[in-house]
């Protein structure tokens, strides 16, 4: 029993065409992936803005990553950091950040240490300005305090 395409049939040119179709095809969906996948966080302008952080965190007394780990974390437009600081997905990923990590009815709120939130502020001033106003709104109301021990492996 035959479902009407018979392939063994079928002329040589024909088969040729179909080949050389799907070939151009697979070559064009090759070259789209490349241009698709182009690495945004080893531009210039990523580093540039990775050491304007790297200097504003130094400034503020933080230890800072090399500039070209910070390009290749937060690319060109800071990433996640940058993604939407007020949505409620974010506002309950610092909630749950800032608590004593027990799962269900063990789960207790904690202080959050302020370092933690002025390092985001100043990831967020340089790669979004313009959202640093909604984060400082969102984490405004969290309970902070100066809770991190001090670094005396140094």
């Amino acid at each position: 029993m035959t479902d009407g395409l018979d392939f063994e049939g079928a002329p040589e040119r024909a088969r040729r065409l179909v080949y050389l179709s799907v070939a151009v095809v697979l070559v064009a969906l090759a070259i789209a992936g490349v241009i698709i996948f182009k690495r945004e966080h080893s531009s210039d302008d990523a580093l540039h803005k990775a050491q304007v952080l790297q200097s504003r965190l130094l400034a503020a007394g933080f230890d800072s990553p090399d500039p070209q780990v910070i390009a290749d974390s937060l690319g060109e437009d800071g990433g996640l950091v940058c993604s939407d600081p007020s949505s409620p997905l974010i506002k309950a990923r610092y909630a749950a950040s800032i608590s004593n990590g027990a799962a269900g009815p063990g789960s207790r709120p904690v202080i959050a240490d302020t370092d933690v939130f002025t390092a985001t502020s100043l990831a967020i001033e340089t790669y979004c300005p313009d959202k640093l106003a909604a984060y400082l709104e969102t984490t405004g109301h969290l309970e902070k305090g100066d809770t991190l021990k001090p670094d005396t492996a140094k």
